[in-house]
């Protein structure tokens, strides 16, 4: 496993950031992961307070919100040997949003299929996508009808300048039905070397005055050691369990009274991406940015000396967000694939992840166990606002 020690401003202590236990998952040597984990990011008596920062006032904060990038700036280069993979090839299936009593319960695909072994084995070749939408530099204009997977939105939160900011996000697929993927910047401070991000929340097919799958408070962030401790970017990913959702009702004092109502658990209601790991360079790879056109093309490797980051993929791009999911075999059938990497930064006209190998597939482990439930109901008063959940 690697470890990083970058510039003496970045190797603070972090003891403060993560305040829960390490988690270690046993194996060879090449395989002696590490797992951090965070301290809840909102209890469930904690969500009703977190909510009425984002809904109160009519979604003014979710309005102000803007996009959150990365401060450090990666100056990464194509090369002909990068990130390589540490075992066999596995995956998760994904799963739609029919509820476990339905056609396609936890676990499964919207054909009934059970998850694919974890540990090993080839994942389908990537379909074909008659849903196309104009690769950058081709001279055709974008689709304005980015047709996004309902697994796709924002995440929004407040960052360390007391301000809100966003990143896209995904619904993955869950024994629990309640993990979103994003960037591991994008829940974790590296700006201050403090707590997670405060605030944080999902939001699925999010439309400016429009939460058309409910709003999802996170409850606990993982990302991997190496990126908590030493901001390793070959490790910039996170993966957050989040409370069931909670959809807002129609009130006769807008702004001022919240009525909320109990939206479920996150894979119910959009399904979830699959996650592959230990794959090959060069696959056929379909970007996804909450409210941009997704971008497809073939993935290479990147590398950038000068922050220690050698397990890089690169994908020719002139848009997307932090957080942005990278899926392979996706299919428009199903607007499901798998989980093969999450925009982190943009450098010389590529966007890039990091590599998903089998300490991100640990990570993941770790986080799949938490499970979260319905948000008691209750009147709530924060400031001027008050929290109706049915």
């Amino acid at each position: 496993m690697k470890r990083v020690v970058l510039a003496a401003t970045r190797t603070a202590a972090v003891a403060g950031m993560l305040c829960a236990a390490t988690l270690a998952i046993s194996g060879p040597p090449a395989h002696a992961y590490d797992i951090a984990a965070t301290r809840p990011l909102a209890t469930e008596a904690q969500v009703p307070s977190v909510l009425a920062y984002w809904l109160g006032g009519d979604g003014r904060a979710l309005t102000a919100a803007t996009p959150y990038v990365l401060r450090l700036k990666v100056t990464a280069r194509q090369t002909e040997r990068g990130a390589t993979a540490d075992g066999k090839r596995g995956g998760v299936r994904p799963a739609d949003s029919s509820p476990a009593e339905g056609k396609a319960g936890p676990g499964k695909t919207a054909d009934g299929k059970t998850d694919a072994k974890p540990e090993g084995g080839k994942l389908a070749q990537d379909a074909t996508d008659p849903d196309r939408t104009a690769q950058d530099g081709n001279g055709t204009a974008g689709s304005k009808n980015v047709n996004l997977p309902r697994t796709t939105g924002r995440v929004f939160f407040v960052g360390s300048d007391d301000k809100p900011h966003w990143c896209s996000g995904t619904s993955v697929q869950a024994a629990h039905r309640n993990l979103v993927a994003t960037a591991g910047h994008c829940v974790f401070d590296t700006e201050t070397d403090s707590a997670p991000m405060r605030n944080w929340i999902f939001i699925p097919g999010y439309q400016p005055g429009a939460v058309p799958f409910g709003v999802y408070a996170g409850k606990q962030a993982f990302t991997h050691h190496d990126f908590a401790t030493y901001r390793d970017l070959d490790r910039d990913y996170a993966f957050v369990a989040v409370h069931n959702g909670l959809t807002p009702q129609s009130s006769r004092t807008p702004g001022r009274v919240i009525k909320l109502a109990d939206g479920g658990r996150l894979g119910d209601g959009v399904g979830g991406q699959g996650l592959a790991y230990n794959q090959e360079l060069g696959r056929r790879t379909a970007v996804f940015a909450h409210s941009m056109p997704p971008v497809r093309g073939a993935t290479f490797p990147l590398q950038d000396p000068s922050i220690r980051a050698d397990a890089l993929l690169g994908l020719k791009s002139s848009r997307t967000a932090d957080g942005s999911s990278w899926l392979i075999g996706y299919r428009k059938s199903g607007r499901l694939g798998y989980l093969n990497g999450v925009t982190i930064a943009m450098s010389g006209g590529a966007a890039v992840s990091p590599y998903f190998d089998g300490e991100l597939y640990s990570v993941y482990v770790a986080a799949r166990k938490v499970h979260s439930g319905t948000v008691p109901g209750g009147v709530f008063r924060d400031g001027a606002n008050e929290i109706n959940i049915l």
